[in-house]
């Protein structure tokens, strides 16, 4: 039977949000927070404390202040609340009730400017800094034109030393654990001598001070600060004092006495009467060491919003630094792993030392001995993971352990690809050679651990062990996945090339790339949609899962897979097909910002569908190496400036967006985000890639052509841009251990090119048959400077012009030349070029696609069919004008026509019977041990209960069909709410469902035999599936007629099959399943409805978890004109359970 397809064409797809990009996001109105003045950040009235951290030295010390005036130290652990208050004739207030605050957080410092009636037309400034030398804070006060009468009054106390459960950080901990609370200065015994105290708590610890003036009062009498300041000693004693609210500097110094602490101050205690002269030295020091680490990166450009990126990167980068490893974040998840990305930020960002101290602490935490066992899956797990014990097959010969220096010990993630993938680009870098021999044996360790691990069967794909940031819920249950075998073909490409260097064999690393490559091309790309698989399976029907989250698309995009043409269709996947989500705020000038989440999965579960910060960043990069440099600027800049600008924490580095829907902003300063700037910044952005290995600097800008000046200075290079009228200028300086050969790839800007000349000297270019965008390239010999002077004439390039008339697409360039057509997904048919001497090629890659000596005539129209198929597509046309020629992408989404019910008019129900084919209860799906098959390799699994995730074995939840079997009665039926019977046991002895299966408790098919003839088919289903089994087929309802024809009902996750344990959620933005709400029966109760008004949550699982399951009422229409024979449901897809409850024909 020919369908009809309904044809729509947009040259750039936006994405999955039905909402439209003024509508708010979940209905909920942001405020812009903070703007940027210079380096600065500026708040002006803002509502939070404790928002910003400042970090000082390389410890876990940390300073917390924030939009208000209120401050706290972390030791780890509580390390007391300073807060400040305003006393003037018989009134006060504390600080952060002042009625006009303007907060600046300058990279490493806040200060603050404060005007209240209390201060008459006076003016307060406050600024505050964390030391460097020491664990320690400093504040400075100064008043301008205040009232005589004007007195400042301090409280410090609380020093608990408790610990938080994510060290305070934002989304995880209130911000109220900051406060000044009495019951934490229960244990603080305080001695003073004169203007200095030392506060002991914990068993012993001590924090000391020196302010103006102190003596103790009461934490209880904190309603005023007069009343603190009136009080005496008592169980919550706290230090506090007052001052004149005069013009002179007056300092609060606060050192926590570590070993760290001890070690530089000594004797600042020991001489009260020099520390007028020390306490300003040291607030000085503070202040040029913050100062001298922000304005380690500088950036310039002529938007404001994205010049404080310099100093707010640097101090974030130098706060996940601890020697002698980088963190996982520098407040949350401050720990030491051998991975995600946050060591990243090294290289780009000049710290090479930094960074071949973290790889050298880890190489002496490599296994190097071999396994003593085979493969032993975690029975105590439910089989979901490895054993987590060394000397296991896992956990042997070549696995890096996540604590540095030897600490041999297993842990649940192979972050062996991101730690070498880390290594292998650091060689760029430097070029040391003597250090690529040291680490040697290292990445050979680690190829042959990975292969023996995740391609045991040597077809060149590789399993994903929890090897990505992303992966705490990716189970591939032994599947080739995109992403790990992306990160092995650069891995063993690389060091084919670093074996050929130091003498090494290069042949068995390059022919292991040569293998990967090949089957990622034969069995991960999908030509016809034109984008990696998520994964393909090793079990069952070994289908390919054709929706990938973001991860997929860029690891392959960086690890250097896909070719150009391949690259740029990968990257249209994301912009067709993952949600995006408006980004906006009321007072917030940049218009046009989106965030896009991590995939369109369902169900949702921790990991697999959120916002994230790096997530965003990485796609970026992605989008620039994939010559899309508007698409990864205006991604990077939206992802950036909500972090920045509208998120709690100012030039803050956030781990969660505020449209994460589930989770919401979470984190601040982590290091996935912050090693993803720092490489978009550079090598994204600016385009910096050295390869010092092989001499070579390429650099290949992704600013935006309208711009007219930027610059980046890092302490490897500096790179500057100005353009004026025809003529752009650029200046390079590099810095690099050793001089490098430029190469600079540029966008051309006219389609002629004048002159162009390097230090004074004319010099040639070579123009790029580059996709998307006409380019040139530059080449010069190794030299410290670079002074280039480009000057363009001609014309400007047109744009593609393009059109659809029913099934016929028409486009032209109308001052340019179109050569060819290169139709990869085959998406065209007829395409002919009107006026050229060359007719269009459709389908595989054309010969000559790096140029091409074929005429064409400026303004050719290219018309061709659009071949039947929904979907995004892209062809590409190779265009020519003037001096350049390209491949001009072309994109469209052909959208099939929705299928028109018509429906039943008359006839009656007929239930059918099903006693007999029952094969279990409902409620004992998750009572089964699932066991076999399952791959005996290391992998990760669903747990044999059939629910959860690695991350969560022991996720369990309970179906009650109680309510059902209650409703059904003595006439064992129960009718939906639009009148529709089924037929269902009700006395709860008897089966009541027929399971199928791909695991081996339960048939992969039933057939029930069936007769007459009907109009339609309701059926009430419920089984399982997860994350892993989204946007396919999971599994099939099929009608079979006597005449051997048949009609089938596709059971998809999301759209209409839905796991019994929960509903999924819905937002029309990152959570979609392009259907309406099915009806479900709710087994506990009975009671069919679209939703609960209350759902229960699975811990750690999901939030939408349904008390006593629920079962999904679906329906098919059937040809009336034929007989029936039989129906049959079958199990398509690994991992899930898919079941027949009850089933009724309406009959004529």
């Amino acid at each position: 039977m020919m369908k009809r397809w309904t044809i729509s064409i947009v040259m750039i797809c936006l994405a999955g949000t039905a909402a439209a990009q003024d509508q708010l996001w979940h209905n909920k109105q942001r405020h812009a927070h903070y703007f940027p003045q210079g380096t600065d950040f500026v708040c002006e009235n803002g509502k939070l404390r404790f928002n910003r951290a400042l970090y000082g030295g390389n410890t876990a010390f940390r300073v917390e202040a924030g939009d208000l005036p209120e401050f706290a130290m972390y030791l780890p652990g509580m390390g007391g609340n300073l807060k400040f208050g305003l006393v003037s004739g018989g009134r006060g207030k504390w600080l952060i009730n002042a009625e006009h605050i303007r907060a600046v957080y300058s990279p490493g410092k806040m200060h603050y400017e404060i005007k209240d009636p209390l201060l008459g037309k006076g003016v307060m400034r406050i600024e505050v800094l964390a030391l460097y030398e020491a664990e320690g804070m400093i504040v400075k006060t100064t008043f301008r034109d205040a009232p005589p009468q004007a007195e400042l009054v301090w409280v410090y106390g609380g020093v608990s030393g408790k610990k938080f459960s994510r060290n305070g950080d934002i989304g995880a901990d209130p911000e109220s654990s900051f406060y000044l609370h009495a019951s934490a200065c229960k244990d603080n015994a305080w001695d003073i001598n004169g203007n200095a105290f030392t506060v002991t708590y914990g068993g012993g610890k001590k924090i000391s001070g020196i302010f103006p003036d102190v003596k103790t009062g009461d934490a209880s009498m904190l309603q005023t600060p007069a009343d603190v300041y009136a009080s005496t000693v008592a169980a919550a004693p706290v230090v506090t004092g007052k001052m004149a609210a005069t013009a002179t500097d007056r300092y609060f110094l606060l050192l926590h006495m570590s070993d760290y602490t001890k070690q530089r101050f000594t004797d600042i205690f020991s001489d009260p009467g020099k520390t007028a002269k020390v306490i300003p030295e040291i607030f000085r020091q503070a202040d040029l060491d913050r100062a001298r680490l922000a304005n380690r990166i500088r950036l310039q450009t002529p938007d404001p919003y994205l010049n404080t990126l310099g100093g707010a990167l640097s101090m974030a980068a130098d706060a996940i630094w601890e020697d002698p490893t980088f963190l996982h974040g520098a407040v949350a998840w401050r720990m030491r792993l051998n991975a995600w990305r946050g060591a990243y930020v090294a290289d780009p960002l000049g710290w090479h030392d930094r960074a071949r101290t973290h790889f050298s602490s880890y190489a002496r935490s490599q296994v190097t001995a071999p396994p003593v066992t085979g493969v032993v899956m975690d029975t105590a797990r439910n089989l979901a993971r490895h054993e987590e014990k060394i000397g296991t097959f896992l956990f042997s010969d070549g696995y890096i352990c996540r604590n540095p220096d030897g600490d041999i010990r297993a842990h649940h993630y192979d972050m062996n690809l991101v730690f070498v993938d880390q290594l292998l680009r650091h060689f760029n870098w430097t070029g040391d050679t003597a250090y690529v021999r040291e680490m040697w044996p290292l990445i050979k360790r680690h190829l042959a651990w990975e292969k023996r691990n995740f391609d045991s069967d040597n077809d060149g794909l590789y399993d994903a062990y929890a090897a990505i940031w992303a992966s705490d819920a990716l189970q591939y249950s032994g599947g080739g996945v995109t992403h790990t075998s992306a990160y092995n073909y650069f891995a063993n490409k690389t060091a084919a090339s670093l074996a050929a260097l130091i003498g090494e064999d290069a042949h068995p690393y390059r022919e292991e790339a040569d293998r990967i490559y090949a089957a990622m091309q034969q069995h991960l790309w999908l030509p016809q949609y034109g984008w990696f698989a998520e994964y393909k399976d090793k079990m069952g029907r070994q289908l390919v899962h054709s929706s990938p989250g973001v991860w997929t698309i860029y690891h392959a995009i960086d690890s250097r897979v896909p070719d150009d043409f391949q690259a740029w269709q990968s990257l249209q996947y994301i912009s067709s097909h993952i949600p995006r989500l408006p980004v906006q705020a009321k007072g917030f000038p940049k218009k046009g910002l989106y965030l896009h989440s991590t995939s369109n999965w369902q169900p949702y579960t921790w990991s697999v569908n959120n916002v994230a910060l790096a997530e965003n960043l990485h796609t970026a990069l992605a989008y620039w190496q994939g010559n899309r440099a508007g698409d990864a600027f205006q991604l990077w800049r939206s992802a950036l400036l909500e972090s920045f600008y509208l998120s709690a924490s100012p030039g803050g580095f956030q781990q969660l967006s505020f449209y994460d829907a589930v989770r919401g902003e979470l984190y601040r300063d982590f290091a996935d985000p912050i090693g993803m700037a720092g490489r978009t910044l550079v090598e994204g952005l600016f385009g910096i890639q050295p390869d010092a290995l092989h001499d070579t600097l390429l650099i290949r800008p992704g600013f935006p052509l309208e711009w007219d000046h930027a610059r980046l200075e890092v302490p490897d290079i500096t790179f500057g841009f100005s353009g004026k009228g025809n003529t752009d200028r650029y200046e390079i300086k590099q810095s690099f251990r050793k001089k490098l050969r430029l190469k600079l790839i540029l966008p051309a800007k006219r389609d002629e090119v004048e002159m162009i000349t390097i230090n004074g000297k004319p010099v040639k270019y070579t123009a790029l048959h580059a996709v998307d965008v006409p380019a040139l390239q530059l080449t010069a010999p190794a030299a410290a400077v670079y002074h280039i002077e480009i000057r363009w004439k001609g014309k400007p390039f047109d744009k593609l012009q393009q059109a659809i008339s029913g099934q016929l697409l028409e486009a032209v360039m109308p001052g340019a030349q179109m050569l060819k057509v290169f139709d990869p997904q085959q998406a065209l048919g007829n395409a002919r070029i009107a006026g050229s001497r060359t007719s269009a090629s459709s389908g595989r890659r054309p010969a000559g696609i790096n140029g091409s000596s074929a005429n064409g005539t400026a303004g050719a129209k290219l018309t061709a069919t659009l071949t039947p198929g929904a979907g995004s597509k892209t062809v590409f046309l190779q265009m020519k004008q003037g001096a350049f020629s390209w491949w001009q992408p072309l994109s469209f989404e052909i959208a099939a026509a929705p299928q028109q019910r018509v429906p039943s008019t008359g006839g009656h129900y007929e239930k059918v019977r099903l006693d007999r084919y029952f094969n279990d209860k409902v409620t004992n799906i998750f009572k089964q041990a699932y066991l076999s098959p399952r791959p005996v390799m290391p992998t990760l699994q669903l747990p044999v209960q059939g629910i959860g995730n690695w991350c969560y074995p022991f996720t369990m939840a309970t179906v009650d069909d109680a309510g059902l079997r209650k409703a059904a009665g003595a006439q064992n039926s129960i009718t939906s709410t639009d009148g529709v019977p089924f037929s269902t046991p009700s006395d709860t002895l008897k089966k009541n469902i027929v399971f199928t299966s791909l695991w081996d408790n339960y048939p992969e098919s039933a057939t029930i035999a069936l007769n007459g003839t009907a109009e339609h088919l309701y059926l009430l289903m419920a089984g399982t599936t997860n994350p892993m089994q989204s946007r396919m087929t999971n599994g099939f309802v099929i009608v079979s007629y006597t005449d051997g024809e048949c009609d089938s009902l596709r059971l998809n996750n999301p759209q209409n099959w839905w796991p019994i344990e929960q509903d999924y959620y819905t937002d029309g933005y990152a959570f979609t399943t392009d259907a309406p709400h099915p009806e479900r029966l709710y087994l506990k109760t009975g009671r069919f409805a679209k939703g609960l008004e209350e759902y229960t949550p699975i811990k750690g699982f999901s939030l939408r978890g349904i008390d006593g399951g629920a079962a999904t009422r679906l329906d098919m229409p059937l040809r009336s004109g034929k007989t029936l024979q039989s129906l049959t449901v079958q199990a398509y897809t690994n991992d899930v359970v898919i079941g027949l409850m009850a089933a009724t024909l309406l009959r004529k």
